[in-house]
């Protein structure tokens, strides 16, 4: 909130208070998903660069999919007009967030080979791969492969953020159940799962 606003709301209280109750009356009958992606609308046509940020990753975290962000902007296009979802969607990409990945644009996934089985231990490893690393949880027979990316703002999580189980992402303290990819405090997004395979006797990663 900005500190204009923080000061209409101090001294003129009575004036400011009852348009955020109408706000908020407005869309009681829209579930929580409908509402945070409208939130990101309005933040795109009024070119809020801050607030786009701050609503789109709400709107990530009250359960929308990055193809519904993207649909609800392209529906809106008679309204917003192009120039204003170009402009949102390269600050999208500029915030880095796993969902939105501009590496895969475009772009055939592969198969990357990371280790070999053998060398894959009981218990949780990292390992890098085209620049980019995932976490391995080894539990007899089977495995969890996770990004080691943060579901959040995409902060790297190291090895040694791993205690008693949790990963615990340094940036905003999100915590994850290395077991599930579960966040289990301070987030409500788990870890990204990514597909693997075994062939030959190695471990590989699609991505």
């Amino acid at each position: 909130m900005s500190d204009a606003l923080n000061y209409l709301l101090k001294v003129r209280k009575d004036a400011v208070e009852p348009y955020f109750k109408a706000l908020k009356e407005g869309g009681k009958h829209l579930d929580i998903k409908t509402r945070s992606l409208l939130s990101v609308i309005t933040k795109v046509d009024a070119q809020t660069e801050a607030g786009l940020k701050q609503y789109l990753v709400r709107a990530l975290r009250e359960g929308n999919s990055a193809d519904e962000i993207l649909d609800a902007m392209l529906v809106c296009l008679p309204t917003l007009g192009m120039s204003k979802i170009i402009w949102a969607v390269d600050i999208i990409l500029q915030m880095n967030i796993p969902d939105f990945n501009p590496e895969l644009l475009g772009e055939e996934k592969q198969w990357y080979r990371l280790t070999a089985v053998s060398e894959i231990e009981e218990g949780v490893s990292r390992h890098d791969y085209e620049g980019r690393a995932c976490f391995i949880k080894k539990i007899g027979d089977g495995y969890q492969v996770f990004d080691s990316r943060c579901p959040h703002q995409a902060a790297d999580i190291p090895l040694s953020a791993l205690e008693n189980g949790t990963l615990t992402c340094s940036r905003h303290q999100w915590k994850f159940n290395v077991n599930t990819g579960e966040c289990i405090e301070n987030g409500s997004r788990p870890l990204n799962k990514i597909e693997y395979k075994i062939e030959d006797k190695f471990i590989y990663v699609h991505s």
